[in-house]
């Protein structure tokens, strides 16, 4: 979300929205208890922005491209087969319960951050509120930026929790065979160079395909490497390009040229993906798609100790990731839930304002 850029007055105007509509609640006032957890009303309302942003990226996935070209009644749609505004709502409640969940999981375990990850995720609640935008959507909906730094540390206590239990060492920990076997079999390394063509004209594309090829034969001849083809095709001066070095204590890849890429179910997820698995390491082609083209180098993603280790977290996701939020879930669940409804009713899902495009 880009940072918002308003005048003085439209700026005032914002105020006096938010105020309208979203009411003035107490600092600090509870909205949810969850166990013995308390959510304050902002808590609460932050809760629901994002929910809301959830769902409206839903059914914007949803409509054909005919459709996301008009405008959206967002409210007279459904989401997972439920109307949308009891999504929200539903899904608000449900994400404080998995919270409340986690940290009583955590006071079981004895469990909490450490420094460093408090550090962390203050750090990176600071970037988004101040500079990626996140305070003129939250703020116009009741959120502070107190209540956003917390709304993260809970996010990264989530995750740490989970790492806690089924990383290395945790009471569920993924056997190392069971991570390799998992990155093979959904992951590839590769050296690629893609070029969208969905708004190319077919002179343009023709002359993109033949780049290609013409990359592909000098590669395969041994003419060129990699790096070279890349240096040409983006325009870079062998003397200006530099790859950066490793912090201390750190690693990094051998190729740093070399791309993860991966499934659709995963984060990596890639067209290409299909096509790099079914190639050999080292092997060179160049695969044409109905709106893009690439040269793909294949790669040998277990030669390199960097990626098992560095995709670590993100295995452990892929295996287990469904079935820690399915037993968090569960668990919030059966946490006494009370709600102050004079709290959490001057948050409607209607009345949320979205500032950039006057929603």
């Amino acid at each position: 979300m880009n940072t918002l850029k308003r005048i003085l007055s439209a700026v005032l105007c914002l105020a006096l929205m938010s105020l309208c509509l979203t009411g003035c609640h107490k600092k600090g006032e509870i909205a949810v208890v969850i166990g013995d957890v308390e959510f304050s009303s902002g808590y609460y309302a932050c809760s629901l922005v994002f929910a809301d942003t959830q769902a409206r990226s839903k059914v914007e996935e949803g409509l054909s491209e005919e459709e996301a070209k008009e405008e959206i009644d967002y409210y007279k749609q459904k989401v997972e087969d439920t109307d949308y505004v009891e999504w929200v709502e539903n899904t608000a409640l449900e994400t404080l319960k998995k919270l409340a969940a986690v940290k009583a999981l955590c006071k079981q375990d004895g469990f909490e951050l450490d420094a460093e990850s408090v550090s962390t995720a203050k750090s990176n609640a600071d970037y988004l509120w101040k500079t990626a935008g996140y305070s003129a959507l939250l703020e116009a909906n009741g959120v502070s930026a107190e209540t956003f730094n917390q709304y993260m540390i809970d996010s990264y206590l989530t995750s740490e929790y989970f790492e806690h239990v089924y990383g290395k060492g945790g009471e569920k920990e993924i056997a190392a065979d069971k991570l390799l076997e998992q990155m093979q079999n959904n992951y590839a390394l590769v050296n690629i160079i893609e070029v969208s063509t969905s708004s190319l004209e077919d002179d343009a594309k023709t002359e993109k395909q033949n780049q290609l090829n013409s990359y592909e034969t000098a590669l395969k001849s041994g003419a060129k490497t990699f790096e070279e083809v890349y240096l040409e095709y983006n325009g870079i001066s062998a003397d200006e390009h530099t790859h950066e070095e490793a912090e201390e204590g750190e690693t990094q890849p051998l190729d740093p040229h070399a791309t993860v890429i991966g499934g659709e179910d995963t984060d990596y997820s890639s067209d290409y993906y299909e096509d790099a698995k079914a190639m050999a390491a080292g092997e060179i082609k160049v695969i044409t798609k109905d709106d893009s083209i690439a040269l793909v180098v294949k790669k040998d993603i277990v030669a390199d100790p960097y990626y098992l280790e560095n995709l670590d977290i993100t295995l452990r996701n892929d295996i287990a990731g469904d079935d820690f939020e399915d037993y968090i879930k569960d668990y919030g669940e059966k946490l006494k839930c009370d709600i102050n409804k004079s709290a959490t009713g001057q948050f409607k899902v209607k009345k949320l304002v979205y500032p950039e495009s006057g929603k």
